[in-house]
């Protein structure tokens, strides 16, 4: 009788020992071990206008398992690639904090991403107009004067094409949105009247749509995107076009 208590004893100790080691259960695997020297980036599609949509993602980082971004104006989201519609204007920075299905927690910090004032570039280099069906042209001149009651951006390149851009009153273009005036004369308030020409082909001009202007520190941005211009030039009467003007006064 004695032996089978001390033999059930061992079995009984056996068992502990078993269980106290771990490694068994639903709770058991290897401890996640952090990589402290891991550093996820962040990217964006700065620079852009207060009237486009800012968009944020993350890289350098597996398997995230919640993301939580924090921005200016108390911006919060928990989106892996958060879109921001009309992102407020100035330089400013986004955080981001990720937890791991590990459980392993890293941050990073944007660069700076500066929002200018509205503008919409149309993916064009800058001092560019793309005329579509007719031309591109790439100026190397851009100046701003008084022209009777209104004022006027021309951008030039040389002898071969001009752009001017009439805008109301006698002082240069506030920050803003500008819809296209068609007919000649005083400038209306919030207008603006668009005429190119390029040689060996009839002037083409601006007849509906929204211009862009941006005021970047002394740079003054004139932009736009599909605005609608016709002509008197066969086969391209009607057409649309893009521009990014850079001046700087």
């Amino acid at each position: 009788m004695r032996h089978k208590y001390i033999l059930l004893a061992f079995v009984i100790g056996i068992s502990g020992l078993l269980v106290a080691c771990g490694g068994g259960g639903a709770g058991g695997g290897k401890e996640t071990v952090c990589d402290l020297g891991l550093k996820p980036k962040i990217s964006s599609n700065a620079p852009l206008g207060q009237n486009d949509t800012l968009r944020l993602s993350v890289f350098g980082i597996d398997e995230p398992k919640t993301y939580t971004w924090q921005g200016p104006g108390g911006y919060v989201s928990h989106e892996r690639a958060p879109v921001i519609p009309n992102p407020p204007k100035g330089s400013q920075t986004y955080t981001l904090s990720v937890v791991t299905n590990g459980g392993c927690t890293y941050t990073a910090t944007s660069d700076k991403i500066t929002i200018t004032g509205p503008w919409n570039p149309c993916g064009l280099d800058s001092n560019v107009l793309k005329i579509v069906k007719a031309t591109t042209m790439s100026f190397n001149l851009v100046t701003g004067m008084v022209s009777g009651s209104n004022y006027l951006i021309r951008a030039e390149s040389k002898n071969l094409a001009i752009c001017d851009f009439q805008f109301p009153g006698n002082q240069p273009p506030t920050e803003g949105t500008y819809t296209i005036q068609v007919n000649d004369g005083v400038i209306a308030p919030g207008r603006v009247r668009i005429v190119s020409t390029v040689s060996s082909l009839q002037p083409f001009y601006g007849a509906s749509g929204t211009v862009y202007v941006a005021i970047n520190g002394t740079t003054t941005m004139v932009s736009f995107c599909g605005v609608n211009f016709t002509s008197s030039n066969a086969g391209v009467t009607s057409t649309t076009a893009g521009a990014n003007i850079m001046w700087m006064p």
